[in-house]
């Protein structure tokens, strides 16, 4: 089922609350008429004229019922591609009577595993004042605001946003929206490009986005994008029938600048409306504009400053996914994919990897500059083995982020149990008294610093807790080392009562598996200027 198209306002965007996209309405206060999950259905909202359930009217939206103390009701919402919101689409279709009078919109940027009892607990920022720098807080992104009854109301923000993972909305002071749809740019990790395997970087996941298309008239090419395989026809690209000589085309542009090394076009469930063949064509512009980029379509093909040919002229067949290799490595940051000489494509998926940004080579750069002790002390904030820190050390220069990270993994799995428990014994041990311990639980956790929330832990949570570390060190003579970063004091808890009656190789190998994500995010951290 096909979404309908969005507001004209945010056309150039992205739904950041699709639900195909792995959005997850976490929770409502309440939603006692018709339930949470509703707001985020792809398909427009419908009306059902003798549908009662035994609560009510039966209504295709997110309802509560009816106050009769002070408040107002909110929903929580996990947005399956985190990023910059310009604004939201809060439609009350079909609400007449019982639709809210005002809504306001928070954000956040936390971890996708946050708990809502951790989310609901956090405090709120008001719209234009700053957020205390490292905490972890609500930000009201868009003030209270009245809505219309039986509308899509279609709400800018006063300003973009930062990242955003979560979303809560806030109605006044009850009703019914039938849908939310949350527009705005992708922003994925940095991580995301950093792995070694490859990345699709048209998806949509990735930042990936549709720059222009010469028609859309059955579905969006945006479609091609979306995770996972179409469900039917309309779930893709559909021009209509060209009476003219010539191609159908789609301009992608890429999540971030890079390297395209093997396609994946699908015209799964297109079987009397399939291409006969495809061509596509790249551009490498960080910085292209609607005119510039019109221009560019009206280029030829090898024409000066035009597009170059990725993949020539390529028979493709119906109902099927074809696998494309270009003829030749390229970088890109656009494509323009032809499809001759009209009909529909269900996915189409660009493999290969990012290269690094401006920013993440200077700090490369920086990296590679560094000599004797000053490269020693940074190598080993990231891990304490001298092991470790003389092999990257001798590996240098990094040609690549991508490059910097595959050396750190294979200097640590190459180490042995010294070099090991040199790194275990250079994280902080919390030790002393209890007082002590939570006073420093925020700086020096069993990861050491990794953000693990043992402060907040209840008293007898973090007694047990420190006393099994006591025992584990005293079984194994290393202290418990744990990737802490979202993870509370109950979930490290309970691994550490795992952990504890293991072998002590097989927690060797467990506390070194730890140690090595403990050093990405560390090196990622330092990327980040964190």
């Amino acid at each position: 089922m096909s979404s309908p198209l969005p507001p004209a306002e945010f056309a150039h965007l992205v739904n950041l609350a699709a639900d195909v996209t792995g959005t997850f309405v976490l929770y409502a206060n309440d939603d006692f008429f018709a339930p949470k999950e509703n707001l985020i259905r792809p398909d427009a909202p419908v009306w059902k004229e003798e549908a009662y359930t035994d609560r009510g009217k039966w209504m295709d939206g997110w309802e509560s019922q009816r106050r009769r103390t002070p408040g107002h009701d909110d929903a929580i919402i996990r947005l399956g591609t985190p990023g910059a919101i310009h604004g939201v689409l809060c439609d009350t279709t079909h609400f007449k009577g019982n639709a809210p009078q005002a809504v306001s919109i928070e954000i956040c940027d936390l971890p996708e595993t946050t708990s809502v009892e951790v989310l609901n607990g956090l405090p709120v920022v008001a719209f234009g004042d700053e957020a205390p720098e490292g905490e972890r807080v609500w930000r009201e992104v868009l003030p209270r605001t009245d809505i219309k009854p039986d509308f899509g109301n279609v709400l800018p923000l006063p300003l973009v946003t930062g990242r955003a993972t979560h979303l809560r909305l806030r109605i006044f002071p009850d009703g019914g929206v039938s849908r939310l749809r949350v527009y705005g740019e992708v922003l994925p990790t940095p991580r995301t490009f950093w792995q070694p395997a490859s990345v699709d970087l048209a998806a949509v996941e990735s930042g990936g986005t549709v720059a222009a298309v010469s028609d859309q008239f059955f579905g969006p090419p945006s479609n091609l994008l979306l995770p996972g395989r179409g469900v039917n026809m309309g779930d893709g690209w559909e021009t209509k029938r060209r009476r003219t000589p010539g191609s159908d085309w789609c301009v992608i542009k890429l999540g971030r600048r890079g390297v395209v090394q093997r396609i994946e076009l699908d015209t799964h469930f297109f079987k009397g409306n399939a291409p006969q063949a495809t061509l596509i064509e790249c551009l490498d512009e960080a910085e292209i504009g609607p005119e510039a980029l019109a221009a560019r379509l009206r280029a030829d093909i090898g024409a000066a400053g035009g597009w170059r040919t990725l993949v020539g002229n390529t028979p493709l067949v119906q109902h099927r996914k074809h696998i494309i290799e270009p003829a030749r490595v390229q970088v890109a940051t656009h494509l323009r994919v032809h499809i001759f000489p009209h009909g529909g494509v269900n996915r189409l998926r660009l493999f290969g990897f990012a290269l690094d940004t401006e920013a993440e080579s200077e700090k490369l750069d920086a990296l590679n500059d560094l000599q004797g002790e000053a490269l020693d002390t940074l190598l080993r904030s990231f891990n304490g083995s001298s092991t470790w820190a003389a092999t990257m050390a001798s590996v240098a220069p990094h040609a690549s982020v991508r490059d910097l990270f595959l050396a750190a993994e294979a200097a640590w799995w190459t180490a042995d149990e010294s070099d090991f428990l040199e790194a275990f014994a250079a994280h902080p041990r919390i030790g002393g008294s209890h007082k002590a311990e939570a006073a420093t639980a925020r700086s020096a956790t069993w990861s050491a610093g990794e953000q693990a929330q043992v402060g907040d832990a209840e008293a007898e949570t973090r007694a047990h807790l420190f006393a099994l570390n006591e025992r584990y060190f005293e079984k194994f003579g290393f202290i418990f080392i744990c990737f802490a970063t979202g993870r509370s004091a109950e979930e490290m808890l309970g691994l550490l009562q795992q952990r504890i009656e293991n072998s002590r190789a097989q927690e060797i190998e467990n506390a070194a598996t730890e140690q090595a994500r403990i050093t990405r995010l560390r090196i990622e951290k330092w990327l980040l200027g964190r």
